[in-house]
Order: C-alpha cells, then sequence, then structure tokens
C-alpha cells in the first residue's frame, strides 16, 4: 500500500531528510512551506495523511488544523514541534490532532506512526458505521449509520468493498480521485489499479441506469475518477474539472516536491 503524505514543513533540509526514509517505506510525499493554504491544497490532494509543523507562534498551524476537522477531513494529522509544553499538546489533541511528535523523532519511528495509523484509519473508512447526515443522489440515499443503501424506499444490497467505494466517492463530489488516490484511502495495494477498475465497474452496475453510459461515477480519462451526484453538477461537470486540474498544475509547478 502506497501512502500519500502531505508535509507541512519550511525548512527544505528536514524535507530532504523525510523524503529519503518515507520513499523506502512506500510513502510518497509532497510539500507546503506553511499552513496558511492546507486546507485548499488537501481540496486537490486528497492525502492519505497529513505531517504539520506548528512552532511559535501556533495560531496559523492551529487554525489550518481546526478548519480541516470542521471541513470533515478525517485523513491522520500529526503535529510536529520543537515546543513540549503540555498546553501546546492538549490544544493540539483538542482541535483535532491524531497524534503529536515533538523533536527530534527518530525517522524510523515516525515511519511506524504513520503507517500504523494510517492503516487504521483505512479499516476504520471501510468499517465504522457513522454518525452523519445522510447523502442523496439521484434517487438513491446513503445512510452512514446504517451502512445501507436505499432507492425509493427499498434497500439495495452492497458488499461491504462496494460500500466503502461508494462511501468514498460520495463523500468527495466533483473532485478528481486517481486510482491511486481511491487505492490509498482504501487501504489498498498500489498494484490493484487493474482490480480497482473491475471494483468501480461492479459499484456501477448496481447503481448505474446503464453502466456502459455512467451518469454518477464518471471516468476521467487519464485522470481518474469523478462522482457527480445531480445533473445540476453534471452540468457544470467541465467547468469544474478545468478548475480542479488547473489547481493541480498551479501547485504542481509551485510547491510540489517529486520523490
Amino acid at each position: 500500500m502506497t501512502i500519500s503524505l502531505l508535509v507541512v514543513e519550511p525548512d527544505q533540509s528536514v524535507r530532504d531528510q523525510l523524503r529519503f526514509h518515507l520513499h523506502k517505506n512506500q510513502i510518497t510525499l509532497s510539500v507546503l512551506y506553511s499552513a496558511a493554504q492546507l486546507v485548499s491544497r488537501v481540496e486537490l490532494e486528497c492525502p492519505s495523511a497529513i505531517l504539520l509543523r506548528a512552532e511559535s507562534p501556533m495560531a496559523e498551524a492551529r487554525e489550518a488544523l481546526r478548519q480541516l476537522r470542521l471541513g470533515g477531513y478525517d485523513m491522520p494529522i500529526f503535529v510536529q514541534s520543537t515546543s513540549d509544553e503540555i498546553v501546546d499538546k492538549i490544544v493540539a489533541f483538542e482541535l483535532g490532532a491524531d497524534d503529536y511528535i515533538v523533536d527530534p523523532v527518530d525517522p524510523y519511528e515516525l515511519t511506524a506512526r504513520i503507517k500504523r495509523a494510517v492503516q487504521r484509519n483505512n479499516r476504520a473508512l471501510c468499517d465504522a458505521p457513522e454518525i452523519r447526515e445522510k447523502v442523496s443522489f439521484g434517487s438513491y440515499q446513503i445512510d452512514f449509520a446504517t451502512r445501507r443503501l436505499v432507492k425509493d424506499g427499498c434497500e439495495i444490497s452492497l458488499r461491504s468493498g462496494e460500500f466503502a467505494l461508494l462511501k468514498l466517492f460520495a463523500s468527495n463530489p466533483m473532485r478528481i480521485l486517481t486510482r491511486s488516490m481511491v487505492n490509498s484511502q482504501l487501504g489498498r495495494a498500489e498494484s490493484q489499479k487493474a482490480s480497482l477498475d473491475v471494483a468501480v465497474c461492479r459499484l456501477r452496475g448496481v447503481i448505474e441506469a446503464d453502466p456502459s453510459t455512467p451518469r454518477f461515477i464518471q471516468t476521467l480519462r487519464g485522470r481518474g475518477y469523478m462522482f457527480v451526484p445531480s445533473p445540476e453538477s453534471s452540468s457544470t461537470h467541465g467547468a469544474r474539472e478545468n478548475a480542479s486540474i488547473a489547481g493541480h498544475r498551479e501547485f504542481g509547478e509551485r510547491s510540489i516536491e517529486a520523490v
């Protein structure tokens, strides 16, 4: 399983050290130099986890963490800092951090923490019911609390893997999700891209009136998939796709460091 880690770290030497150790453990790295654009970056990139540098003053990092959790993003977030003050740790946890790491940290220990947290989060995404509002698309309704898909009052039978895939799509409407992103979020190996296409085909067979011309789960050739929940969304599909692609290009030119 390849893990995508978004690192907010202004120090290039630290980023280089992280890249060396993480790459050997199948963790890809992209970076931001400050937390100011973290929320908008996560909307585009959908990382498996976030490593957030927080130093005094910590207001920017704390606000980004708060906004991510308010926005419903539930990937593991690690706060890293030179401060070992109890109050800083407590505030980070209260805002939604999964772990608080005090420098210096052994890179092997950091790698183990990240892999473990992502594995646990992926299992939770697939298995755990959620107390959240139901999501409707077309004549369907997803009940996350009971893990049911209902159409016109009748329950539609789904395998657990199909429900997990539908849940991921429905949680990211009108966003481009690459095959790597989907596999990572579902805890699947990078080599399972072909089997992902099969899983998508099976899900389309359940929810699409004509699976050969999908309305809800659309394929963007060479990019991945996009979940389009309504005809109104479909009418703005092209505009949003272009905006999203432009955003990816902008970040790629300005701040993403390739492994």
